[in-house]
């Protein structure tokens, strides 16, 4: 069964989420913070999507730490989970990470991601419940900073 995507080297979206929920569940379990980290673009053109998505890749490869996860959810959104993370440590990483993402992908059809976070347990306790939030949360992150 094939783990990572070739192109990307991240997790296959079912990967990432069997191990998300293993890590969702031994946080819980101790009592530890772990935040997911879900990264939107605002748009994707119809070709050349996947210099966009390997562009953004990169990017988290050079953001993550050795335990964290990192995955592909679909054609256009990408997921970390950080453990030992809380609200503040995510923020950081989300500033970082928007930050790399804008200087590495914007001549690239002018696309711009958004990133934002869920944390356990404030934001959900299954691990689905916190992607979903974290999704949900980076989705709407351009009209939070609008409005």
């Amino acid at each position: 069964m094939i783990t990572q995507e070739l192109t990307t080297w991240l997790y296959t979206s079912r990967e990432f989420r069997r191990r998300l929920t293993e890590e969702v569940e031994r946080a819980a379990r101790e009592e530890r913070p772990y935040t997911v980290v879900a990264c939107v673009p605002q748009h994707l053109p119809g070709e050349g999507v996947g210099d966009i998505v390997r562009v953004a890749a990169d990017c988290v490869h050079n953001l993550v730490r050795d335990d964290d996860l990192a995955g592909r959810l679909d054609d256009d959104i990408l997921a970390i989970g950080l453990p030992d993370t809380d609200a503040d440590g995510a923020r950081v990483f989300c500033y970082r990470l928007q930050g790399d993402l804008r200087l590495r992908s914007y001549h690239l059809r002018n696309t711009v991601w958004d990133a934002d976070f869920a944390c356990l347990p404030e934001d959900g306790s299954p691990a689905e419940e916190l992607l979903q939030a974290a999704i949900k949360a980076a989705k709407t992150r351009r009209r939070r900073l609008a409005g």
